[in-house]
C-alpha cells in the first residue's frame, strides 16, 4: 500500500500514486525534512510505511541540522518557530500524534532517542518496547522533554508543538551508521519504532 502524502502551504508533498476512493485517514502524522540533511533518510523510512496507520508530510530543504555559528543562532531559531507554528495549524484537530522524524550519526548505530513531554505516552511506550524481544539488542532510550531530571532535553520547538494537549509529540531521533547495511538496519528499526507509536494511537 501506497504512503499518504499531504500538501499544506510552504511544505512540499510527494505524489506517490492516485488516491484510492476510500481513504482511511490515519492519526498519526510523520513529519521528515525539518533539516535538509534528513530528508533523504526520511523519504526512505517513508517509502516502507503503511498509509492506513501513518500519513507523512514531507518538508522542503529550508534549515540545515548542522553545526551553527554563533551569528546563525537567530536565525536558526526564527525559522523553526516559523515551520512548526505552520505546522501546528495543520496537526490540530487532525491528528492525535505527531513524529518529528531527525537522524544523527554514530558509527554503533543504529540507535534511537524518543523525546516525548507526555509521562502516560513515554511509559505506554517504554512498556512496549522494554517488552518487545525484537529489541532486546537494539538501543532505544525515552528522554523526557523540559522535565527536570537526570535525562532531558530543552528544544528550540516551540512548546505549544511539544506539550499540546490536542495532539501527542513525540520527536524521534535515529542515530545512523556510515555503512549501507547500517543504515538500512536503521530504516527498519525506524518503521518498528514508528510502528509501535502508531499502536498506542489505534482504535
Amino acid at each position: 500500500m501506497k504512503t499518504q502524502f499531504i500538501a499544506m502551504p510552504m511544505f512540499k508533498a510527494d505524489e506517490p500514486g492516485k488516491a484510492t476512493e476510500s481513504v482511511t485517514v490515519p492519526h498519526v502524522l510523520l513529519v521528515i525534512g525539518i533539516h535538509r540533511e534528513e530528508l533523504d533518510f526520511g523519504k526512505e523510512v517513508s517509502a516502507m510505511i503503511n498509509a492506513e496507520d501513518v500519513a507523512v508530510l514531507t518538508v522542503p530543504e529550508v534549515i540545515s541540522g548542522r553545526r551553527l555559528r554563533a551569528d546563525q543562532l537567530l536565525q536558526y531559531e526564527h525559522l523553526h518557530q516559523r515551520l512548526y507554528t505552520q505546522l501546528l495549524s495543520h496537526v490540530t484537530e487532525q491528528y492525535m500524534a505527531l513524529i518529528d522524524l531527525h537522524t544523527g550519526e554514530d558509527q554503533n548505530g543504529p540507535k534511537a532517542d524518543f523525546f516525548c513531554a507526555d509521562q502516560a505516552l513515554r511509559e505506554q511506550l517504554e512498556k512496549r518496547i522494554h517488552g518487545d524481544a525484537n529489541l532486546l539488542d537494539q538501543r532505544v532510550r525515552l528522554i523526557p522533554l523540559d522535565t527536570p531530571g537526570l535525562l532531558h532535553v530543552v528544544t528550540v520547538i516551540p512548546e505549544a508543538i511539544w506539550n499540546n494537549s490536542d495532539f501527542r509529540y513525540i520527536g524521534l531521533e535515529i542515530y545512523l551508521p556510515e555503512t549501507k547495511a547500517g543504515r538500512i538496519a536503521a530504516c527498519h528499526l525506524t518503521n518498528y519504532l514508528i510502528d509501535i507509536i502508531a499502536d498506542c494511537f489505534r482504535d
